[in-house]
């Protein structure tokens, strides 16, 4: 006879959801701003090609805009807010560095 699996508590279970989904959500933030970083790169190297230019600027603005107010309303541990942090900072001397103006 098989053993019988005693049912995982519902609250538990909830629990270990919402710390996967948190877990995520800090991926997310931590690689749209390396995929910015990357399009401030491609931006300042197309010189040539100011559409492009433009276009990468504005995805890596737009990336750095949504992450920054984001950010503030995500569960974070110290560790995770301080990388978050870290790369805004860089990524907003990168914008920059491109005639980005922030107020």
């Amino acid at each position: 006879m098989p053993k019988e699996q005693k049912a995982e508590d519902p609250v538990i279970r909830a629990q270990r959801r919402l710390d996967r989904i948190e877990k995520t959500g800090v991926t997310f933030l931590i690689t749209d701003l390396d995929l910015a970083m990357t399009l401030t790169r491609i931006a300042g190297d197309a010189a040539e090609d100011s559409e492009k230019r433009n276009r990468n600027q504005a995805n890596a603005r737009h990336a750095f805009d949504d992450v920054s107010r984001i950010s503030h309303h995500a569960s974070l541990t110290d560790n995770e807010r301080q990388s978050v942090d870290d790369k805004l900072t860089e990524l907003r001397f990168a914008l920059e560095q491109l005639g980005e103006v922030f107020a």
